[in-house]
């Protein structure tokens, strides 16, 4: 991973990826093995930060609100607060992986 300021110019990209979440990072490995991709990730790494790679504080990501957060709130149009990643690894680094669906009456009755 590198500061985009410090990469070398390049003329074109074949492909420019918004996003180095669970989808963009692997999708950028597997269009660099044969063109030349361009990644793009408004978060950083998340290696150094303990909110998300220690156990103990899992959760923690969600509610830090400083602006070295890897996630950031909003609110949704139907006024709901949520929290969207902004780190590599995208929302999964987040919530490790974890997904949850509605239960069929909800789904049935909305």
């Amino acid at each position: 991973m590198r500061d985009a300021t410090g990469s070398p110019t390049t003329s074109y990209y074949d492909y420019i990826i918004i996003g180095g979440g669970t989808a963009g990072c692997p999708l950028a490995a597997t269009l660099s093995q044969n063109s030349s991709v361009l990644l793009l990730e408004r978060g950083g790494a998340p290696y150094n930060n303990p909110n998300i790679t220690r156990l103990s504080a899992f959760g923690a990501a969600l509610s830090d609100l400083s602006e070295a957060s890897p996630s950031q709130r909003f609110i949704s149009e139907d006024g709901v607060i949520n929290a969207r990643a902004r780190v590599l690894g995208g929302g999964s680094a987040l919530n490790a992986g974890f997904y949850t669906r509605a239960g069929t009456k909800y789904v049935r009755t909305y």
